[in-house]
């Protein structure tokens, strides 16, 4: 869409604003009967479940960090660039949006697997010699990362010759 003279994706200003979104919200929580929710961000866990689990920020967070706000800068600039350069930015950065909430949703599966804690429910899980009911939901952060990835991919598209017909 053209305004003044200066052409916008607004998909890709939609997607960046769903990606820094993301950043806020948790992207999984879990709640063991005797304590508060334990809420996961990319970049921290917040919460009780820190110590159960044994740390409070992984490596792989902080990377997985420095790619969204790298996915972030790539979409808004994809929202404001012309010619080849924009596909390619929206492109990458809704792929990497996407492998990086697959990423982390796989090391947080593994992480629930090694403490008997469903990825998404309700179950039981064994601490201490004790029996103890649990809680655990994928959140809106990860949705909204998941949305704002594949709005760039369809920014992409829509600034491919193909799709614009041209």
């Amino acid at each position: 869409m053209k305004i003044r003279g200066i052409e916008i994706n607004f998909l890709a200003l939609l997607g960046t604003g769903l990606l820094i979104a993301s950043m806020f919200f948790p992207w999984w929580s879990f709640a063991l009967e005797w304590t508060p929710r334990t809420d996961i961000y990319p970049y921290v866990i917040d919460g009780p479940g820190s110590e159960l689990v044994g740390y409070s920020r992984s490596p792989s967070m902080s990377i997985l960090t420095g790619v969204l706000a790298a996915c972030i800068l790539m979409m808004l600039a994809g929202g404001f660039l012309r010619g080849k350069a924009a596909p390619i930015l929206l492109g990458i950065s809704g792929l990497l949006t996407l492998t990086g909430s697959f990423l982390l949703i796989r090391r947080l599966g593994g992480v629930a697997a090694r403490f008997h804690i469903p990825l998404h429910g309700s179950g039981t899980t064994f601490y201490e010699m004790m029996i103890i009911e649990t809680w655990a939901s994928l959140q809106p952060g990860l949705f909204l990362a998941v949305a704002a990835g594949l709005l760039a991919l369809l920014a992409c598209l829509s600034e491919t010759r193909l799709f614009r017909g041209g």
